[in-house]
């Protein structure tokens, strides 16, 4: 039996647990109640940067309060990533995300300072960023089929350059080999403009480049698109067949931009979060699509089931091609 005195202390001790409960839902259902910080892996001005701060812009607009966009380019994406895992998970700090950071970096680099699945909190893949093959104008290949008749015929008579080992044209490349068993060189540059520049300069064959970074080239006439690397077909080039058509039955190298947490945050905060990311995105959509990206939209569970794909297949890709953790 308890005496009249612990009786009072646990009637107060719940009372209190009520309260502090209570208050904790009114914080959240009231969140943000403070600027919010987004973090982006890449340097201010950069295409996927606009991207990040038009998300940003929106969600300031509706919530608010500021959102504050921070760059910490470098190292794949890395630097961001072990940045933001190491906030706290109180919902005031999110971060732009890809699959190149989700499930490349870990199949071509040894050791990371995060895991994919265990130190963030998913939020949405925002748009996908359909990858195309393309050469210059005066190429002699007027479409995939010649191309890959060509390099069977010819083993390593051409090349490919890329942003750098492990980057999604990279990895577009390896898995175009693989499927279409053929040998390519790979040449690797630091950052896709001085790959495209040999390109165009003649010192490689053919390249791996985002649709919305073809779509100005193509206008001005220095290269043309032989085939897409999406499930299905271009938007902004109805006219141009996806590898699959062509017989590399099931390729897809889309890479994706998205936004994650620190892992743990509340599950109420993530809902909210991820909702007005997905309407701002829906707003856009006409504009991202002209640009060239996809509107995904997607929700925090595809996003996470999407990861777990995507790191058990570039992880095969980087595997036959001799990169997996190579770094």
């Amino acid at each position: 039996m308890f005496s009249m005195k612990q009786r009072i202390q646990i009637l107060f001790g719940a009372v209190g647990l009520a309260l502090v409960a209570q208050a904790g839902a009114g914080d959240i259902d009231a969140y943000p109640t403070d600027p919010v910080k987004l973090i982006v892996p890449y340097v201010a001005g950069a295409s996927t940067d606009a991207l990040a701060r038009m998300v940003g812009q929106d969600l300031g607009a509706e919530f608010k309060k500021p959102v504050i966009v921070e760059n910490r380019p470098g190292a794949g994406g890395t630097i961001a990533a072990d940045f933001i895992r190491r906030q706290a998970p109180d919902g005031y700090t999110f971060g732009f995300t890809t699959d190149g950071i989700m499930a490349v970096n870990p199949a071509v680099y040894k050791k990371l300072n995060y895991d994919s699945l265990k130190d963030f909190t998913p939020l949405s893949i925002a748009v996908n960023a359909p990858i195309v093959l393309v050469v210059r104008t005066d190429s002699q290949f007027k479409s995939a089929q010649e191309l890959i008749a060509y390099a069977k015929a010819n083993p390593e008579g051409l090349s490919y350059g890329s942003a750098g080992l492990g980057s999604s044209q990279h990895m577009a490349g390896e898995l175009f080999k693989s499927m279409a068993d053929v040998k390519v060189l790979h040449v690797p540059y630091r950052g896709g403009e001085p790959a495209m520049t040999d390109l165009l300069g003649g010192q490689t064959s053919m390249m791996f480049v985002q649709s919305a970074s073809a779509k100005e080239l193509v206008g001005a006439g220095k290269i043309r698109i032989l085939a897409i690397g999406s499930p299905k077909r271009n938007k902004q080039f109805p006219d141009i067949p996806t590898l699959d058509e062509i017989g590399l039955k099931g390729y897809d190298s889309d890479t994706w931009y998205g936004f994650n947490m620190p892992a743990n945050v509340d599950p109420k905060i993530v809902e909210k979060l991820s909702a007005a990311i997905t309407r701002s995105l829906k707003k856009r959509q006409e504009q991202l699509e002209g640009l060239g990206y996809e509107v995904v939209a997607s929700t925090p569970e595809e996003q996470r089931k999407n990861i777990e794909q995507n790191l058990q297949k570039w992880a095969d890709v980087a595997k036959k091609a001799g990169v997996y953790h190579a770094q």
